[in-house]
């Protein structure tokens, strides 16, 4: 028997640059190549925070508290105080997502270009992961 997983739905940006008509007349052969393609797969990986790290809200303020957290990462003995967006981030990757998700996301929450909130949240996924405060997740 198959291990039974809740269904997730994740958005993927297509890196390739084909429109959905065309990929709607790829071959089998041809759409498998694709969507192996290491743009695509690079797309596909997904983000959560780490356990061992709390978002608190006090008295209208939020801070981000390592409890339990892994000793590997540099900030282990830190409390942070991040703002309003990147509490959105956060609460973001609690559960597995994607970089499209979200900003996907993002741009539904807030008045903002793709770009701009795009190169925020990459540049959260690149600092989280060097502090060892998010992970990749399969």
């Amino acid at each position: 028997m198959k291990e039974y997983k809740s269904p997730e739905y994740h958005f993927v940006r297509n890196p390739g640059g084909l429109s959905g008509s065309e990929l709607a007349k790829l071959s089998d052969d041809e759409l498998s190549r694709y969507l192996s393609g290491d743009s695509y797969q690079r797309e596909k990986k997904k983000y959560r925070i780490k356990s061992g790290y709390i978002l608190r809200e006090i008295a209208g303020e939020y801070a981000i508290v390592p409890a339990g957290a892994e000793s590997e990462s540099p900030l282990e003995n830190t409390v942070m105080a991040p703002n309003g967006s990147a509490v959105f981030i956060w609460k973001s990757f609690e559960q597995p997502s994607t970089l499209e998700d979200v900003v996907i996301q993002g741009m539904l929450e807030y008045e903002v270009e793709e770009e701009t909130i795009r190169r925020s949240i990459n540049r959260f996924i690149k600092e989280m992961l060097e502090y060892k405060i998010l992970e990749e997740v399969d």
